[in-house]
């Protein structure tokens, strides 16, 4: 998907806020000058994503003294979450279906995005978000035809997305494992540090390699732009029968690639708001054999 006039609104409300929290209005006029200048030579037919890193780098020159200014939210989502882990457990254990409601809360948990919903994120409007998930079923043919890949998979590269939503890819992984014990998972984070995404110290920190691979995607793009990712992540994804992506930022950057993909999300924008006819937070769960995708500015 080829960012748009709306990909470009929020990448300049989001990398103003950032840059206004610092205190220093001259210094981010000439920050967001940099921005723009840096929107206006992106290349063509990249998502959204692929600028992250380059308004990352150009932060750290006006503020180097600010860090990642990500690492306190990501620390407090995935305690967060770890402390939610038992009774996502209990839960998912309890249901007819364990693999199916392990998915739902994955999907429920995408909600911690600090990048498209910036200072929206509420614990409070996350449990209820994760309670709801239990009640909501996702698409049924979608869901079916994921059970019936999986059943003669002998390897899944899941895609990971947000900390703290760790835990519950963990807990469908669990879930996944027991359903499918011959299948191989492989977890796939970022390079380095990009908005709330995993990375390697995230996965360590819910011990996501008890029950999966680790590999990262060898940038610091939040999501999967295939030219530039790095070759451990190239081999996974070669070699894997079936993959699951999460997150907004891996359809963004895989929508049409024609693998044998599934997505899950939430629904959390207004370009996608627009692309899908529903309202935000709503969970979406796609295949990517099955979109139809118009223009690479729908």
């Amino acid at each position: 998907m080829e960012l748009d006039a709306n990909c470009i609104l929020c990448l300049l409300r989001r990398q103003t806020a950032l840059a206004e929290a610092q205190g220093e209005p001259e210094k981010t006029c000439r920050y967001l000058y940099e921005v723009m200048d840096l929107l206006g030579r992106a290349p063509r037919g990249v998502a959204a994503p692929y600028l992250i890193p380059q308004f990352d780098d150009a932060f750290a020159r006006y503020w180097p003294e600010a860090g990642d200014v990500y690492a306190a939210v990501k620390e407090a989502s995935n305690a967060a979450m770890l402390r939610r882990l038992p009774w996502m457990r209990r839960a998912v254990e309890a249901a007819a279906d364990p693999v199916d409601a392990a998915l739902r809360l994955a999907v429920a948990a995408n909600y911690i995005d600090y990048g498209t919903l910036a200072g929206a994120v509420e614990l409070e409007r996350l449990d209820t978000l994760l309670a709801e998930a239990l009640e909501t079923p996702l698409d049924e043919a979608v869901s079916r035809r994921l059970r019936e890949d999986l059943a003669h998979a002998r390897r899944l590269l899941y895609l990971g997305d947000n900390a703290g939503e760790i835990v519950a890819d963990r807990v469908l992984i669990e879930q996944l494992r027991r359903r499918y014990p011959d299948l191989a998972v492989t977890y796939a984070v970022r390079g380095g540090a990009a908005l709330n995404d995993v990375t390697r110290a995230d996965a360590a920190a819910v011990a996501m390699e008890e029950v999966a691979a680790v590999v990262d995607n060898g940038t610091r793009i939040p999501g999967t732009e295939l030219p530039y990712i790095g070759p451990a992540l190239r081999e996974a994804l070669d070699g894997a029968d079936v993959l699951l992506a999460k997150g907004q930022a891996n359809f963004e950057t895989l929508a049409g690639c024609g693998k044998n993909l599934y997505y899950i999300f939430l629904c959390k924008c207004e370009r996608f708001v627009r692309m899908f006819g529903v309202p935000m937070l709503t969970p979406l769960f796609l295949r990517e054999r099955a979109l139809e995708l118009a223009s690479p500015y729908v």
